[in-house]
């Protein structure tokens, strides 16, 4: 089956595709309205060096983005798995940080930076919970360190480098049930044609095999229209007439009776440009013996022609 063919089918049952396109443009649109926007937004933050490191890693300076070490990586690596763990994830819900998040090392960072990604559909309280999450994080830091007895002088701090930014509509999550709903529904549409066009093409198979096949042309020659089965009109040509000579061949006369045909000799018609065929000489008796008469049996005189004196009948001897 060509796309030619698939259209003309498409085109034939129009009342089938063009409700169910309708329905799927309505039913994506209700989708549309139906399903909330979804917002995105993301913070970053980044750990600190502590103090006494600081001044031991540069020579006595307290400015702690002068030491970005290896540790620092591990450290931020270490806090993002503690905020994703499943007990943080219900801490974080019952303080009404309702909104999913994700926290992950930076891409293509070169140190121990942090990015916190919300997302959500209500743009107000998204932005409130990207700076909850922050705060959560800094003071998770915090904890771990006191459980672990580090002192003031010793511990990591945390400072937040991009603060929350402004939610951004997500319209590839608003649109992927959109275009499951209506995609679905012109998928279906299609079966339903194919389906209805294979049903009625049986029904026409059984038709015409209980009529005994298409229908013959006219006997006059005039051309008839039959339905193929594959819906197409097949026109059946009338047969060609037969081509007959210009000069037809006189055909010899048909002989009646009995007495007819050894009495009568039929010499069919001589070609022209022929020249006229040789009269039959008639047959010279011998031995005494001559022609006998078909009737009275009697001797049959033949007239002398001057060379073959032949004059007697046949009962006499030749020269008496």
């Amino acid at each position: 089956m060509d796309l030619g063919e698939i259209l003309s089918i498409l085109r034939s049952r129009w009342y089938i595709v063009v409700p169910m396109l309708v329905l799927a443009l309505g039913l994506g649109g209700a989708t549309y309205a139906v399903v909330p926007t979804t917002y995105s937004t993301y913070s970053m933050v980044s750990l600190l060096s502590a103090p006494a490191a600081t001044q031991t890693a540069t020579q006595g300076q307290d400015n702690p983005f002068l030491n970005f070490n290896g540790s620092l990586v591990a450290t931020a690596d270490f806090l993002g798995r503690r905020l994703q763990s499943t007990d943080t994830v219900l801490q974080l819900k019952s303080q009404g940080l309702t909104e999913k998040y994700e926290v992950a090392l930076a891409e293509n960072a070169q140190g121990p930076f942090l990015t916190l990604t919300l997302t959500g559909d209500d743009r107000a309280h998204l932005l409130a919970s990207a700076t909850q999450l922050a705060e959560f994080a800094e003071k998770t830091l915090r904890d771990i360190q006191l459980e672990n007895g580090v002192s003031e002088r010793d511990r990591i701090k945390l400072t937040q480098v991009i603060p929350p930014q402004k939610p951004k509509a997500e319209t590839k999550e608003k649109l992927q049930p959109v275009i499951v709903v209506g995609g679905g529904t012109a998928a279906l549409a299609f079966i339903l044609v194919f389906i209805v066009e294979s049903l009625s093409r049986a029904r026409r198979r059984k038709a015409l095999a209980a009529a005994g096949g298409p229908e013959k042309p006219a006997a006059s020659g005039a051309a008839s229209v039959t339905a193929d089965i594959e819906g197409t009109m097949v026109i059946p040509l009338p047969p060609a007439p037969v081509q007959r000579s210009a000069a037809p061949v006189a055909r010899p006369k048909a002989i009646s009776t009995e007495a007819e045909k050894t009495q009568r000799i039929v010499v069919p018609p001589r070609p022209s440009g022929t020249a006229p065929a040789e009269k039959p000489k008639p047959p010279r008796a011998g031995n005494g013996e001559g022609p006998q008469s078909g009737r009275s049996g009697m001797a049959r005189t033949y007239q002398s022609n001057g060379v073959d004196r032949r004059g007697q009948d046949v009962n006499r001897i030749n020269g008496s």
